[in-house]
C-alpha cells in the first residue's frame, strides 16, 4: 500500500502537469492555425517530423538508461559513483547529439534542390539545433524523475510550453510573420530552460568531465541502442495509418480519422503519461532495495488499478463519443465519433505496455522490446493495406486496435517469462461487467443540447461505473479506503497492524 500511495501521489503530480500542457495545447493549436497559412503550417509539421526522427537517432535510447541505472548507483551511497552516473549520462549524450546534428546538417546541405527546396533546407539546418536541445533535455528530465522531483519536472515542462507560445507570438508580431519566427521561438524557449537546469546541476557539483566513465558509457549505449529501433518503429506504428488513409481515401477522410485519433491520444496521454513517468523510478527502486517479490506485488497491484480506471474511461468514451467530437471538433467532424471508441480501446490497450515491459527493462531485454514493436508495426501496415480499401476508416481503426492488442500479447508473453505479474481475472470480469452495465444504463440519457448531453452522460457514466465496481469487487473497496483520505479508517487499520491483528501480506488477496 505504501508504494501504491507513492505511485498515486507522483502520478497525481504528473497529471497536473499533463492537464496544464493539454490546456496550453488547446490554446496554441487554434492560435497558430490562424496566424500561419495552410502551407506554412504544413512546412512546420514537415520540419518537426524530420527533426523528430533525427532526435530519436541522436538519443540512442540513452534516456531510458537514466531511469534504469540510477538506483544501482544511488544505493551504493558513493558520491563518486553518482558523479560518474550524472557526468557520463550528460556528457556522453551531448557529444552524440552534437555529432548527429553535424551529420544531419551536412546531409541536408548536400541534398539536391530538386529533392528539397532551398528554403526548406535552410529551415531544416536552423531547426537542427532542436536535435541537441531535445536530446539533452530528455536526459535532464530523466534526472528530475529519478530524484523524485515531480513538481519541479512539471513546472519546467509547462514553462517550456508556455514560454514557447509566448516567444513565438512575440517574434511573429515584433519580427516577421514567417515559420522562422516559429522555430526561433521554439529553440529559444527550450534552450533557455535546458541551460538553466544544466547550470543547477553544475552548482550541485555532480557534473564533471573528468568523471566521465567510458566503461559505464558502453553499458548504457548497449542498453539503449535497441530502443532506437523501438522508438522509430513506435513512430511508424503511431503514424503509418494516417499516411495510408491519405493515400487510399484522401484528405477529407484523413481529417475525420485524425480528429478521432488525436482525441484518443489526449485521453490516453492524460491517464497513461503521468503513470508512465512515475512508475519506472518506483519499481526500479523496489527491485534494488526490496527484491523480486515486492516488485512483482507492486506491479500486480498497480496494473489492476490502472486496468480498472482504463475500462471505466473506455465505457465513458463509448457513451459520450458523439457529443465529445461535436463539442470539441465541431459538427463537421461528427463522422469521427464512430471511430473514437475503437481507437480509445486500442490506445488504452497500448498503455498497458508500461507494466508489461517492466521485466524486460529490468533484465535489459531491450532488443526483445524492439523486435516486438517491429512485428506489431508490420502487422499494422498489412492490416491497413488490406482493410482500408474494403471498409474505409473503420478498417484503419480496427487495424490500430488489433496491432496494439497483438503488441501487448507479445510483450506479456516475453515479460512474464522473466518477471510474471499477477492478473486478477475475476476482478477483470467485474470491471467489464460494470462497463457493460454502464453503457446500457447511461446510453438511455437523452438531452437536447450537446454540452448538456456530454456533461450528463460523462458524469453519470463515471458515477455508475465506480459504484458498480465497488459493489462487485471487494478489493476495490479496500483499495479506495487505503488511498483516499479516510482518517478514522486508516488510523484504525494502522493501530490494528501495530497490534498484530492484521497481517499486511494477507490483507489483499
Amino acid at each position: 500500500m505504501e508504494e501504491l500511495k507513492r505511485l498515486y501521489q507522483d502520478s497525481s503530480h504528473y497529471l497536473v502537469g499533463r492537464v496544464c500542457l493539454l490546456l496550453l495545447g488547446f490554446i496554441s493549436f487554434p492560435l497558430f492555425t490562424r496566424l500561419f497559412s495552410v502551407s506554412q503550417y504544413g512546412v512546420i509539421n514537415l520540419v518537426f517530423k524530420v527533426v523528430l526522427a533525427a532526435t530519436v537517432l541522436s538519443k540512442l535510447g540513452i534516456q531510458n538508461s537514466v531511469l534504469r541505472f540510477y538506483e544501482e548507483r544511488a544505493v551504493s551511497r558513493d558520491g563518486k559513483s553518482l558523479c560518474q552516473y550524472y557526468s557520463t549520462l550528460f556528457f556522453g549524450p551531448l557529444g552524440i547529439a552534437l555529432a548527429v546534428t553535424m551529420l544531419f546538417v551536412i546531409g541536408v546541405a548536400v541534398m539536391p534542390s530538386t529533392l528539397v527546396s532551398s528554403p526548406i533546407k535552410r529551415l531544416l539546418i536552423f531547426a537542427s539545433l532542436l536535435i541537441v536541445i531535445r536530446s539533452v533535455w530528455s536526459i535532464l528530465a530523466g534526472f528530475l524523475r529519478v530524484e523524485g522531483k515531480t513538481k519541479i519536472y512539471n513546472v519546467f515542462d509547462v514553462l517550456i510550453k508556455a514560454e514557447t507560445i509566448a516567444l513565438i507570438c512575440l517574434l511573429l508580431f515584433m519580427w516577421k510573420r514567417s515559420v522562422w519566427s516559429f522555430f526561433a521561438g521554439t529553440i529559444a524557449a527550450e534552450g533557455t530552460i535546458a541551460l538553466f537546469v544544466v547550470a543547477l546541476l553544475f552548482r550541485r557539483h555532480i557534473l564533471a568531465l573528468k568523471a566521465f566513465d567510458t566503461r559505464f558509457m558502453r553499458v548504457i549505449v548497449a542498453f539503449g541502442l535497441p530502443l532506437v529501433i523501438y522508438e522509430l518503429a513506435s513512430v511508424i506504428l503511431d503514424s503509418g495509418d494516417r499516411v495510408l488513409v491519405q493515400y487510399y481515401l484522401g484528405a477529407k477522410e484523413l481529417g475525420y480519422y485524425s480528429a478521432a485519433y488525436n482525441l484518443s491520444y489526449y485521453i490516453q496521454e492524460a491517464l497513461g503519461s503521468p503513470l508512465n513517468l512515475a512508475l519506472m523510478p518506483l519499481y526500479m527502486k523496489l527491485w534494488v532495495t526490496k527484491g523480486r517479490a515486492e516488485t512483482q506485488r507492486f506491479l500486480s497491484e498497480s496494473f489492476d488499478v490502472f486496468l480498472m480506471i482504463a475500462v471505466g474511461i473506455c465505457a465513458t468514451v463509448v457513451v459520450t463519443s458523439r457529443d465529445a467530437i461535436i463539442f470539441l471538433a465541431s459538427s463537421k467532424f461528427q463522422r469521427a465519433h464512430e471511430l473514437l471508441p475503437i481507437l480509445v480501446i486500442g490506445v488504452m490497450l497500448y498503455a498497458l505496455h508500461i507494466f508489461l515491459t517492466a521485466g524486460l527493462l529490468i533484465h535489459k531485454k531491450t532488443l526483445t522490446m524492439a523486435r516486438q514493436v517491429v512485428y506489431a508495426c508490420v502487422l499494422n501496415i498489412l492490416l491497413n493495406v488490406f482493410l482500408i480499401p474494403r471498409i474505409g476508416l473503420q478498417g484503419a481503426a480496427v487495424a490500430t486496435l488489433v496491432s496494439y492488442g497483438f503488441l501487448i500479447l507479445l510483450m506479456a508473453r516475453a515479460s512474464f517469462q522473466i518477471l510474471p505479474i499477477g492478473i486478477r481475472f475475476l476482478g477483470c470480469a467485474s470491471y467489464l461487467a460494470a462497463a457493460l452495465a454502464t453503457w446500457l444504463l447511461v446510453s438511455q440519457i437523452q438531452m437536447k443540447t450537446v454540452l448538456f448531453s456530454l456533461a450528463a452522460r460523462g458524469i453519470a457514466s463515471m458515477l455508475v461505473y465506480t459504484s458498480l465496481v465497488c459493489l462487485l469487487d471487494r478489493r476495490t473497496r479496500a483499495l479506495l479506503k487505503g488511498l483516499l483520505p479516510w482518517p478514522r479508517d486508516r488510523r484504525t487499520a494502522e493501530e490494528a497492524m501495530l497490534a498484530g491483528a492484521i497481517s499486511p501480506a494477507k490483507d489483499l488477496p
